[in-house]
């Protein structure tokens, strides 16, 4: 899967964007929110990373899935926002337009943003950061396909749980061979990486390993 992040311009239009503020990653400043996507449009988001990145600008949620190659699978981050309503009603529209129902996972922190994902028919994962019987029982209750827990939450008695409710188990954030390797054996079914080369080859004899 590709993994991004999806927040909500002031002009009600989605892009893919993870920080909340716009000076990290970008040469603008201040709230994503509070900012139009013409001016977003505008702004250099690649430098920051590399200079040949010089450029590279914030896209569109439509324009991002567009370089996502068919069959890849991909997981959409709907971040915090007090429009709910809007975000949702906006990006259940985006997702009928694009036709990726059937390639889609959305996750996010926020329990309100993912509950009425049911009832479109989309499939749904609650991210969590601490509290990790809480927020399992969380995803259950909420019908969720998958619990997406930060990697020292993670215990193999807590992955049986999951799998025994019928969720997948996604867990972030995991860049070194040993923990994926170990994660594999407890039973996870997928970690988020930033090195996804690096972890490819030690997964897969792993998993091979299981079968």
């Amino acid at each position: 899967m590709v993994e991004l992040d999806v927040q909500m311009t002031r002009d009600i239009r989605l892009v893919i964007f993870h920080d909340n503020r716009l000076e990290r990653t970008t040469n603008g400043s201040g709230r994503l929110a509070q900012a139009r996507y013409p001016q977003l449009a505008r702004l250099d988001a690649g430098s920051w990373f590399h200079p040949r990145f010089t450029g590279e600008r914030i896209l569109l949620v439509a324009e991002a899935v567009g370089f996502i190659p068919k069959p890849m699978r991909m997981n959409l981050e709907l971040k915090r926002t007090t429009k709910r309503r809007v975000l949702l009603r906006r990006f259940v529209r985006l997702v009928d337009r694009l036709g990726i129902r059937n390639r889609l996972l959305v996750s996010s922190f926020d329990r309100a943003l993912l509950r009425p994902l049911r009832r479109f028919g989309i499939a749904s994962a609650l991210l969590s950061r601490r509290d990790a019987d809480r927020s399992l029982q969380d995803a259950i209750d909420l019908g969720c396909a998958a619990w997406h827990p930060f990697v020292n939450l993670v215990t193999p008695g807590r992955i049986r749980a999951a799998h025994a409710a019928g969720l997948r188990v996604h867990v972030w954030i995991v860049d070194d061979a040993v923990s994926a390797r170990r994660l594999a054996r407890w039973g996870v079914d997928g970690v988020f990486t930033n090195d996804p080369a690096r972890l490819k080859k030690a997964l897969r004899q792993t998993y091979r390993q299981r079968s």
